[in-house]
């Protein structure tokens, strides 16, 4: 039966991870809307008291007039893009009404206090706020022309990690292992995007808000980093007005590409993630979810931060210590509400060792052999599987079809057919990271 406390979902890119934890909310007993692009997997899940797409223009008015009509107690964005139009949804409200104040009421309770809503937009700014705190971070500076590049170069050992502000899931983000590569992707990351790409984006990926954003043809700032030589890791935080309620931390296994997503991860305590997540939790006053992004040093062992993801990411929904951040967020929030009420979620378990779905789909043929790793199907939301198992949605098309067979170099992997996911799974099966068939089997026998 469901109460009375309201989360609004909302998502401008396609990533899965986000309706998981609509189902984990749904779970819980709490009413739940949406807001996403057409095709996205929410939109196969039962149980949403509403579903709106999210507006490819004046979108700001839009998630304005949604968020005083439905009044949530919770906003969760799924995307920084999403992050970012809060910013502005509660920037633009007219604090002088009742409507103004309560959208900016419900913003500030979903993500903290809007003094520091830049720290979101800027890595620099909040990586020297951290170091400051005495968070071991790489060293990093902001490049304002090729010199700049040159002159790190120069002083800096390689390879060098250059990174275009207000970018995300991997994109505005390259390793350079020359200077000429160095200055090259520096041109590319400081300008404008190309028409060209903006083009391809909207007919390959059918992605018409990233074309949007394109055809506003704004330069953002670039900064440099300096490479450290050793694995990436990540923690998530459920906070609460500064205070940190939970967290769930992970070295990654394997990840896709360079810079792209984790696809197998290992649950770790890391004193060095939960004291940053801490500092920056207090330092922001933050509410809601974030994550932080870090290298675990490979000659140290020490943890440095990278990054922050201002936002809900893709290990939220895992069950760890028998409950989920998620679950630990809405029973500080509605205090015992959710106490007595058990855990359905039992394909994680306790095992530490978790290849992640669909992402594990489009890893490399080595990634598929971690016997030790659980694959994290969702076997009780059939549906939901069989949607995964498909392409994404935005690469369904003829045209991405087109591109994977004439492009041999796909940043992320190719896109995977649902024969191909099967057979991939029955890869998974074999190494171990599965202990129950029948699923599969009825999967092989299905036809939806």
């Amino acid at each position: 039966m469901k109460n009375d406390f309201t989360v609004l979902i909302i998502s401008s890119v396609w990533w899965s991870a986000i309706t998981r934890a609509a189902l984990e909310f749904l779970e819980s007993g709490v009413r739940v809307h949406a807001i996403c692009p057409p095709g996205h997997s929410l939109r196969c899940i039962r149980g949403l008291d509403s579903l709106r797409s999210y507006p490819c223009v004046a979108a700001i008015s839009t998630l304005s007039t949604i968020i005083t009509e439905i009044r949530p107690d919770l906003i969760v964005p799924a995307d920084d893009r999403v992050v970012g139009a809060l910013h502005q949804v509660h920037d633009a409200a007219d604090p002088t009404t009742q409507a103004g104040r309560a959208c900016q009421a419900i913003i500030k309770t979903s993500l903290g206090q809007p003094d520091c809503f830049a720290y979101a937009r800027t890595r620099l700014r909040l990586i020297d706020a951290l170091r400051a705190r005495g968070i071991p971070t790489p060293a990093a500076a902001s490049m304002a022309t090729v010199e700049d590049v040159r002159q790190w170069c120069a002083t800096t050992p390689g390879p060098w990690v250059l990174k275009r502000d207000r970018s995300w899931g991997g994109s505005g983000v390259v390793i350079a292992d020359t200077v000429r590569e160095a200055e090259s992707s520096f041109r590319r990351l400081s300008q404008p995007v190309r028409m060209a790409c903006a083009l391809r984006v909207l007919l390959a990926d059918r992605d018409i808000y990233s074309f949007m954003e394109a055809t506003a043809r704004q330069s953002m700032p670039v900064i440099a980093q300096a490479h450290i030589s050793g694995m990436p890791a990540n923690i998530m935080v459920a906070c609460w007005k500064g205070e940190v309620i939970g967290t769930l931390g992970v070295d990654v296994v394997s990840y896709q590409g360079r810079t792209g997503a984790a696809t197998v991860v290992e649950i770790t305590r890391s004193a060095d993630m939960e004291r940053a997540a801490r500092v920056t939790c207090a330092a922001l006053n933050l509410s809601g979810f974030f994550g932080l992004d870090f290298v675990r040093c490979a000659r140290t062992g020490t943890y440095h931060f990278i990054e922050m993801n201002p936002r809900l990411t893709q290990i939220g929904h895992l069950c760890h210590g028998g409950t989920t951040l998620i679950r630990r967020l809405l029973q500080h929030v509605q205090g015992s509400a959710l106490a007595t009420r058990p855990h359905p979620g039992q394909e994680v378990g306790e095992r530490s060792v978790i290849a992640l779905f669909p992402q594990i789909l489009r890893a490399d043929a080595a990634s598929l052999h971690n016997a030790g790793a659980w694959i994290d199907i969702p076997w009780r939301y059939p549906e939901l599987v069989e949607e995964l198992l498909r392409r994404p949605w935005p690469r369904r098309g003829s045209v991405a079809r087109l591109e994977e067979r004439l492009r041999p170099n796909m940043p992320y992997g190719k896109s995977v057919d649902r024969g191909e996911a099967l057979g991939k799974l029955s890869t998974l099966l074999q190494g171990g990271m599965m202990t129950d068939s029948s699923p599969m089997a009825a999967l092989r026998t299905s036809h939806i």
